[in-house]
């Protein structure tokens, strides 16, 4: 977190600029996972976040003013919670499980629908690209090659890279790597899907944390636990605590580092994997 900070201070153009880029990503990955978690509760029968106008994917409507805050100068932040009454379900249990998924499940579909965008792009981009051998590669010259050991590789003019390694840090790429290749609106265009796909990533991985007041702790109780809906205030008092002791470390962002690089680098196998299938590299 305060590396975060230490960096908007050196760099506050950069940073207002990153944050222009990622801001309609995340906005947009919030108000789906609360509009999730609103509408499921409303087909299960609960019409209170319809009543109080959070079946929406209006921000505002999302968007608490200390989160959002805490989101824009410190890296991350939360949304007002959306109201649920459980007394209004039909099958109580059940249908809290159902509404605590929904917020996940938005999630992913966003994140795979992201994937998909990005792949396609860098899909696209590598067919431009001319195949020559190593032998033939010339300074300058971006292009697609075959290493000595088998593995296919873009040359970027200057250095080579592993498809497969591209495809791990597809995200990634915006930036430094694609920026010279296809020029400064597209590198631009490219990053907001970027932090778009690495947004969504995020808040899945995060919420499905088992603790309180947070989704992974209503999906571990429903199914194993089978306690209280809702934790006691003592326990979420206790839960929060522990969450932004985790957060001032960096254990918090180094755990879920770790778990979103893993994520990364299998969907890239993946998307590596039918990129060779299809011929497109």
């Amino acid at each position: 977190m305060f590396d975060y900070v230490n960096t908007f201070l050196e760099h506050p153009r950069e940073m207002l600029l990153f944050l222009a880029m990622a801001l309609p990503g995340r906005l947009l990955a919030i108000s789906a996972h609360e509009f999730g978690h609103a509408w499921v509760a409303y087909r299960c029968g609960d019409p209170t976040a319809k009543q109080m106008g959070r079946l929406t994917l209006n921000p505002l409507k999302h968007l608490d003013p200390i989160g959002a805050l805490m989101m824009l100068f410190l890296g991350f932040g939360w949304a007002k919670p959306v109201p649920v009454n459980p007394g209004n379900f039909r099958h109580p249990r059940r249908d809290d499980l159902k509404v605590s998924l929904a917020g996940v499940a938005m999630n992913a579909i966003l994140f795979l629908t992201g994937c998909l965008g990005m792949y396609a792009w860098l899909a696209g981009f590598f067919g431009s690209l001319e195949s020559v051998p190593m032998a033939r590669l010339r300074d300058g010259v971006a292009a697609i090659t075959t290493y000595t050991d088998g593995s296919v590789c873009l040359f970027d003019g200057e250095y080579l890279y592993t498809i497969r390694d591209l495809m791990r840090n597809a995200p990634y790429l915006g930036g430094g790597f694609l920026e010279p290749l296809q020029g400064k609106a597209a590198s631009v265009v490219y990053q907001m899907l970027g932090y778009f796909v690495q947004t969504n990533l995020a808040l899945f991985v995060f919420n499905l944390i088992p603790m309180p007041p947070l989704d992974g702790y209503h999906v571990v109780n429903d199914l194993l636990l089978k306690q209280d809906l809702f934790a006691g205030r003592k326990a979420m008092q206790i839960c929060t605590a522990i969450m932004f002791a985790l957060m001032l470390t960096g254990v918090l962002s180094k755990g879920m580092g770790i778990a979103i690089d893993w994520v990364f680098s299998r969907v890239g196998d993946v998307a590596n994997a039918a990129f060779a299938a299809l011929g497109l590299v």
